[in-house]
C-alpha cells in the first residue's frame, strides 16, 4: 500500500531567480530526495519544481514543514503531484503529450501552435535547462 502512495511533490509560486540546486537542498533538510526537476516557460514566468521522495512519509513531512514557507521572499505553495488511486478525478477525456528532442529554437508558443487544431488545450510548457535556458 506504501508503495501506492504519493511521493512526489509540486512547488508552486517560486520566485524565478529559485533554482532546482536550492529547491533540492531546501527540502533535503526534511528527508533525503530522490530527484527534482525545475519546469519553467520560455518567457522564465511561473517556475515550478517537483521533487521526488523515497518514501511518501518523508514527502508528507516535507509538505507540512514547506507549504506556505518563504523561498526567496514569496510564500511557495507546496502539494502532493500525485493523488491516491482511490482519489484520483475522472480523466479519461483528459491527456498528457510529451515531446522530447525538440530544437532549442522551438518555443511554448510553437507547441500551442503546431498543436492547436487537435482541440481545446489547458496547458503547454517547455522544459528549460536552468543553466543554459535553452530547451531540454
Amino acid at each position: 500500500m506504501e508503495d501506492e502512495m504519493p511521493k512526489t511533490l509540486y512547488i508552486s509560486n517560486l520566485s524565478g531567480d529559485v533554482t532546482e540546486a536550492l529547491i533540492l537542498r531546501l527540502f533535503s533538510q526534511i528527508r533525503p530526495c530522490k530527484n527534482g526537476k525545475m519546469i519553467m516557460d520560455t518567457a522564465g514566468n511561473n517556475p515550478y519544481c517537483s521533487v521526488e521522495f523515497h518514501e511518501h512519509c518523508h514527502a508528507a513531512a516535507a509538505l507540512a514543514a514547506k507549504n506556505e514557507r518563504k523561498i526567496k521572499g514569496k510564500d511557495v505553495e507546496v502539494n502532493r503531484a500525485t493523488t491516491p488511486s482511490c482519489q484520483k478525478k475522472e480523466t479519461s477525456n483528459h491527456f498528457h503529450v510529451f515531446a522530447g528532442d525538440l530544437s532549442p529554437e522551438i518555443a511554448t508558443g510553437d507547441i500551442k501552435t503546431a498543436l492547436a487544431p487537435f482541440g481545446r488545450m489547458s496547458d503547454a510548457r517547455m522544459v528549460k535547462d536552468m543553466a543554459t535556458g535553452k530547451s531540454k
